[in-house]
């Protein structure tokens, strides 16, 4: 593990957790890692991203129908009936990048979008062309754009300083 620390997402306390290789390659801020946010009073797993260079792009992407039935198994797993109460709103390729020996890379999987409807929420997972979940996030506001902290994209975080 790389480091944990505690912050604030939509004004409840969280925990970001940051997972970069131990060999040392590819780490740092805008390199390959894994991390996660939990909810400190619940335990519910708010979001987690995958980055990493297995993912780039040019690979076969899953089509819209495999995405969906992705997402809904897992959606399901993480919380039962969660799926059944989301209005997806797309489903597409989506690109981010990362920093691999350094260069830039982009790395593109197929992002489905959600609305939350009860929770005025949107959610989101990004499948990889190997079938796997490069991202999941829950619970984001958006007015006019997103105003849920972004503790899972190293551009943020490097604004934050």
């Amino acid at each position: 593990m790389k480091n944990v620390f505690s912050g604030k997402q939509n004004e409840a306390e969280v925990w970001i957790f940051r997972f970069e290789k131990a060999n040392g390659e590819n780490n740092g801020l805008g390199g390959e890692h894994y991390s996660f946010t939990v909810n400190k009073e619940s335990d519910k797993i708010l979001g987690f991203t995958w980055m990493d260079k297995r993912f780039e792009s040019g690979q076969e992407l899953p089509t819209k129908k495999q995405t969906e039935e992705i997402a809904k198994s897992f959606l399901n797993r993480i919380e039962p009936g969660l799926f059944d109460r989301l209005e997806n709103l797309w489903i597409r390729p989506h690109d981010e990048l990362i920093t691999v020996d350094g260069q830039q890379m982009t790395i593109t999987g197929m992002k489905y979008k959600c609305y939350l409807p009860d929770e005025d929420t949107y959610a989101w997972l990004i499948i990889g062309p190997d079938k796997k979940i490069i991202t999941f996030e829950q619970g984001i506001k958006w007015e006019s754009g997103r105003i849920t902290e972004k503790w899972l994209h190293d551009s943020w975080l490097k604004n934050m300083g």
